[in-house]
């Protein structure tokens, strides 16, 4: 049986995946919200809350992601045409469309519910999550670019890359970018306070 020692050893030994348990449950609880309570299938008209309209976001970001991909693909001479208004068609006549769920929101929505459920101030908090934001939207238009380049080379490796290596590259990225804030910010800010306490009690 085990006794309140035992119990604060194991607490002790834990103590420093403190973190990292957070991480994986804020995830996968940002993950299930997202899944019970957004509706945002690829072939919806629009994306619902609660049965409120939030589609406007992800027309913006849909747009927005068309315009620098296609510049992308311009730039490196590409060949593609946009049909339907949503949808890269390549020379070899393979096609992608951008869909609600290629916008990129879902995974910003969850890495800023770690940040924001994560040790440290919210005066740092704030401006973190703003960055976030804009590294998950430029890599989210890096997996379109590429995944657009292989599907218009080796449609059979898309499936591959679109289904199962960018999406865990995502997700790593949005736990590099957690380490960052813990390692980093949020140790930063913990040595400001002692100094600060320290300096006070003098």
């Amino acid at each position: 049986m085990l006794t309140k020692a035992d119990i604060k050893q194991y607490a002790t030994r834990l103590a420093p995946f403190r973190g990292v348990f957070i991480f994986i449950v804020v995830m996968m609880a940002a993950n299930w919200f997202w899944k019970i309570f957004v509706q945002d299938g690829n072939y919806d008209t629009d994306v619902r809350f609660l049965g409120i309209n939030i589609t406007g976001p992800f027309i913006f970001e849909q747009k927005e992601i068309i315009r620098v991909v296609s510049l992308v693909f311009e730039l490196f001479n590409v060949p593609f045409a946009i049909t339907h208004g949503t949808m890269f068609e390549f020379a070899n006549r393979q096609s992608s469309e951008i869909a609600w769920g290629c916008t990129g929101i879902k995974q910003a929505f969850i890495f800023a519910c770690i940040i924001a459920f994560s040790r440290g101030p919210w005066k740092h908090k704030w401006w973190y999550i703003l960055a976030g934001l804009l590294v998950v939207h430029m890599v989210n238009v890096l997996r379109i670019t590429v995944v657009g380049v292989v599907l218009s080379h080796d449609p059979e490796a898309f499936e591959i890359v679109h289904s199962y290596f960018f999406k865990y590259i995502f997700y790593l990225i949005i736990f590099l970018m957690w380490v960052m804030w813990e390692e980093y910010f949020f140790k930063k800010s913990l040595k400001k306070a002692e100094k600060t306490g320290a300096t006070a009690n003098q």
